[in-house]
């Protein structure tokens, strides 16, 4: 392991020297204004995550001041910033087919990984969005209300019974490992199709196969930020980043399951894998009130083939494992986070918890048109998602020159192009108080007078999060049972203001964050 760390530190610094060289003639050669962002956060604050790329990305988008776009040399690449919102929106939408691709990670080492809807590229990518699209459309997710309802009154009978076991009759918890337990409990019922019994049985195998494919080791950090900066020389080495053994695992369950809903021996469910056999076979039909978001028109893909063709069994392993992989983490993130903000901020948290009753059924469980009703929720969410984004920044590779003709903007081909999404949004030219939690930024009339692009959590455009509907009522639906049930209440070990633990793009809650949960008293 130490030889191939010591192999790539010589190669990164050679290719550095030799990028470093290239993309100060490009940025000079194009017009391009260059920033150094190292007063932001060293390269080896980055490469060992004791700091975010994000902190190179608002350093740089403060020092833009009112010009639009930058070139910035971050190790062994040359990417330009946007801060431009036209330009930001010529980039996901207008000009989208120049920009179709994201940045590669993966080598074909990682084959069920690679064929994940978030890393493929090109006709592949279009093609294979086109055809599970209808997956996720409100009619598909009101099909899976039913286990969000079980797993949410399973999740909050738990901690029930270990308040009722106190002699205070509350109970502390660490926040992440219990939303955790949430959420890997709602993807193996709601995706795979299977009960995993993560919420009664934390050390179960599924629960810790799915922690270690998705909470990285420091190791894989480090070698996740080697391929961000050093691709060509992963792709060679063919360095796994993912946990095989966890990989297998999954892709076992798949193997079976996949059968078994092929060949028709098993009872159909409501889940996301019957969902990807209908799409297979042909049978997956459009619903009544399968109706379309702002967001999921902008997402629309002209110039792709919707053929059941496309999805091969590798193919629908990795999307199924994809959804684990990519959807874990972040929502549990955002949950983690909304608890805390609700927390410390009681006002808000009462005002939620009187929107939820008006609208759950006396036996507990929630309707999704309810669920998409509630206004405030909504606001506290949006809120949420934007002082902490699953992603603080999101990138586009350009794939042909590209040159706009009202900035002058050239990108090479090859060039990623970042949007600096934690930037943006703790900007205060669009957020009037950016660093505190105020769910009225929200409200309908703040909304109307900034950009659509000033807000960003799941991206935009063809190339944003597809499952961004189901993260949000999964995201709803564990906080109206939690606020239906206890009152949240910060302790004496919770940190004020939280500070988050850096893993790449991402900004994550830190592992010991607790909170106190007391029964409302009926």
């Amino acid at each position: 392991m130490w030889l191939i760390l010591i192999l790539l530190v010589v190669l990164g610094a050679l290719t550095y020297t030799f990028y470093f060289r290239n993309s100060k003639n490009i940025f000079q050669q194009h017009g391009i204004l260059e920033i150094d962002t190292s007063p932001g956060a060293s390269k080896l604050d980055i490469l060992l995550s004791r700091k975010g790329m994000s902190e190179w990305d608002t350093y740089a988008y403060k020092a833009l001041g009112s010009e639009k776009f930058c070139g910035i040399s971050q190790l062994g690449s040359s990417v330009i910033l946007v801060k431009d919102m036209d330009l930001i929106k010529k980039v996901f939408i207008k000009d989208f087919d120049y920009f179709m691709d994201r940045r590669e990670f993966f080598s074909e080492a990682e084959i069920t990984v690679k064929k994940m809807l978030s890393v493929l590229e090109g006709e592949e990518w279009k093609n294979v969005r086109m055809t599970i699209s209808p997956v996720f459309t409100s009619g598909k997710i009101r099909r899976m209300m039913s286990c969000f309802n079980e797993i949410g009154r399973e999740w909050v009978e738990n901690f029930m019974e270990k308040a009722n076991n106190n002699p205070d009759g509350s109970v502390v918890i660490k926040v992440l490992d219990s939303v955790n337990q949430y959420t890997i409990d709602v993807i193996s019922s709601a995706v795979f199709g299977m009960q995993s019994g993560t919420i009664k049985n934390p050390k179960s195998t599924f629960a810790v196969m799915a922690d270690r494919l998705t909470n990285f080791t420091k190791w894989q950090l480090l070698k996740f930020a080697m391929a961000t900066f050093l691709p060509n020389f992963v792709k060679i080495l063919r360095l796994k980043l993912i946990d095989s053994q966890a990989l297998e695992f999954f892709e076992g369950i798949l193997d079976q399951g996949l059968k078994a809903r092929m060949s028709g021996s098993t009872t159909k469910r409501n889940d996301f894998l019957q969902l990807l056999v209908e799409a297979k076979k042909g049978e997956l039909k459009a619903e009544g009130n399968d109706e379309l978001s702002s967001f999921e028109k902008d997402a629309q893909i002209e110039g792709g083939e919707k053929k059941k063709t496309w999805l091969t069994e590798q193919i629908m392993n990795s999307q199924t494992v994809g959804f684990l992989f990519a959807g874990a983490s972040t929502v549990s993130n955002a949950i983690s986070s909304a608890i805390y903000a609700l927390a410390l901020n009681q006002d808000v948290q009462e005002r939620v918890r009187n929107e939820v009753k008006k609208i759950i059924k006396p036996d507990g469980t929630l309707d999704y048109d309810d669920l998409s009703s509630l206004v405030y929720m909504d606001m506290v969410i949006s809120e949420v998602l934007r002082k902490f984004p699953a992603l603080t920044r999101l990138e586009r590779k350009c794939v042909r020159d590209y040159r706009d003709a009202e900035t002058g903007l050239f990108v090479p081909k090859g060039t990623l192009v970042i949007i600096p999404v934690h930037a943006i949004h703790h900007n205060p030219e669009y957020y009037e108080h950016p660093d505190k939690f105020y769910p009225e930024h929200f409200t309908p009339e703040k909304k109307c007078q900034r950009s659509t692009y000033s807000y960003l959590p799941f991206g935009m455009g063809p190339r944003s999060c597809i499952g961004a509907r189901f993260a949000m009522t999964e995201i709803k639906s564990a906080i109206a049972h939690v606020v239906n049930n206890f009152v949240i209440e910060p302790t004496a070990k919770t940190p004020v203001p939280l500070k988050g633990c850096w893993a790449g793009f991402m900004l994550l809650p830190p592992k010991g964050l607790e909170l106190r949960l007391t029964p409302l008293k009926k």
